[in-house]
């Protein structure tokens, strides 16, 4: 059975589109998917690129595209009031979740930045879509360490955003490239 790796971040609006696909795709394909939440900030860093939106021409091209996508995949998307937001503590509660519990939470953050316009950066609005727990547990260094290792292994194996699959070793990057992912997994 092929696997996929799907690393992300709640920040990224290419993420959430991802997210939306990548279970049907797997299942379709009887894969095995891996949800690997990861700080897109430390990526960026690591590798010197920086948000799409921060060109002025580059960023009215990705919320138009977005736009398309939505329409394309059927899925609700909003430009939410706060971007981009900082992540950190979205990303620290998913890590300290066992990887069973992380689709399920992954996809109710991103409904509720991507969808519902709520800033994934304040403790309330984590709460409210995956418990005060993870929250909590945010705050242990584990869980802020394992982020970090998380991070710097997609940077090692040659991420420098996200969503980044990989599949039998080979890296996809983009929610563009869930074909070529679908492909792969199709030949095992």
């Amino acid at each position: 059975m092929a696997t996929v790796e799907f690393f992300y971040d709640i920040g990224s609006p290419y993420s959430y589109m991802a997210a939306t696909q990548i279970e049907a795709i797997a299942a379709d394909c009887k894969a095995t998917l891996v949800w690997r939440p990861i700080l897109l900030g430390g990526v960026f860093k690591a590798v010197g690129n920086s948000p799409p939106a921060t060109l002025p021409a580059r960023g009215m091209y990705m919320f138009r595209d977005l736009q398309r996508w939505s329409a394309y995949y059927g899925v609700p998307w909003t430009l939410p009031s706060v971007f981009p937001t900082n992540s950190l503590l979205a990303m620290r509660a998913l890590t300290s979740l066992p990887k069973e519990a992380l689709p399920a939470a992954s996809l109710a953050l991103f409904r509720a930045y991507w969808v519902d316009g709520r800033d994934p950066a304040k403790p309330e609005v984590v709460t409210e879509a995956i418990g005060a727990g993870p929250v909590a547990r945010a705050q242990d260094q584990d869980v802020k360490d394992a982020l970090k290792a998380a991070t710097d292994e997609a940077v090692a194996r040659g991420a420098f955003g996200v969503p980044t699959f990989f599949v039998n070793g080979e890296m996809y990057f983009g929610n563009d490239r869930l074909p070529f992912v679908e492909q792969a997994l199709r030949k095992g």
